[in-house]
């Protein structure tokens, strides 16, 4: 086949992929690599269709072939993508490490790198690789989250609250960076801060917001169900909290006879007022359960 013949048809498999027709521009390219086995670049995207249709294995087959052909950090990366994704983590460190070989500053294998020693259970390799992305680009959101994660999975709870607070600076909407970042400083004792970080997450995060607001809808236009429903909650969150209440008072009256409440006291609150529709006090629970468990480790909520 000509060469204008085979840049033909590579331009329509090309087509076929952005309107997502993902079969049709699979099997040009494999007409393309018929009558031109040389052409890598077709290698290169049949291998990224593939990968998109979840099938890992010929990804890798396709990969390997380009690879013969010439080594780019591109294609190691791909490769290394693909044995990840199927648990092949030494594998996957293998390739990833021979494309920062060709290029030392490729970004995305420091951070997949990253993520396989994680895998791998070596925090410490996790943290170089994710510090080269952050030298490589000092913006860069997915980094410092992981970062922030990798100090808090390894208690270096003030390093946590630095990584954290900068990927929100970056990126202000990451509400799993903000619920890590409660939890940081529940671990530091800044429980007020805990708070109002908490309290910004659900009156701003999307799943929280469209919770709240679909319970608010029920109570007031409730169905038959739904009127017993929330009728039962009210009587059951009443005795709960004069149960809490006496609890936490005749702790403190004689802390020698009584014990404060437990966790799991605060937890059951918590739920009850998160159905009830109101998030400030299920979140003023959450965090006398949270800042319990943190001065009583042994003391688990069941």
């Amino acid at each position: 086949m000509a060469e204008a013949d085979i840049k033909r048809k590579f331009n329509e498999a090309l087509k076929f992929e952005k309107e997502g027709k993902i079969s049709q521009a699979a099997k040009i390219y494999s007409e393309i690599l018929g009558m031109n086995p040389k052409f890598q670049k077709a290698y290169l995207n049949l291998g990224a269709l593939y990968s998109r249709s979840g099938d890992s294995e010929k990804a890798i087959k396709t990969y390997q072939k380009a690879l013969d052909l010439g080594k780019t950090p591109e294609l190691y990366y791909n490769l290394g993508v693909e044995l990840y994704r199927l648990g092949s983590l030494d594998a996957a460190v293998k390739a990833l490490k021979s494309s920062l070989e060709l290029n030392k500053r490729y970004l995305n294998s420091h951070l997949l790198l990253a993520y396989c020693y994680k895998q791998l259970e070596r925090p410490e390799k996790s943290e170089l690789y994710l510090k080269n992305a952050i030298k490589i680009d000092p913006k860069n959101k997915t980094a410092f989250a992981a970062l922030a994660t990798i100090y808090f999975d390894t208690e270096k709870w003030q390093e946590a609250l630095e990584a954290a607070n900068t990927a929100l600076q970056i990126n202000p909407s990451d509400a799993r960076m903000e619920i890590l970042l409660t939890d940081i400083h529940v671990k530091l004792g800044n429980y007020k801060q805990s708070f109002e970080t908490l309290k910004k997450v659900t009156t701003s995060a999307p799943g929280f917001v469209q919770f709240s607001d679909s319970i608010k809808a029920a109570k007031q236009n409730p169905k038959k169900e739904d009127k017993l429903f929330f009728d039962n909650l009210e009587v059951l969150t009443r005795k709960k909290l004069d149960e809490f209440k006496d609890k936490l008072t005749m702790s403190k009256e004689s802390p020698e006879d009584f014990e404060a409440p437990q966790a799991q006291d605060a937890l059951d609150l918590s739920l009850m007022y998160l159905f009830h529709g109101d998030t400030e006090r299920a979140l003023k629970y959450l965090l006398y359960a949270q800042k319990n468990l943190q001065e009583n480790p042994a003391s688990e909520a069941s």
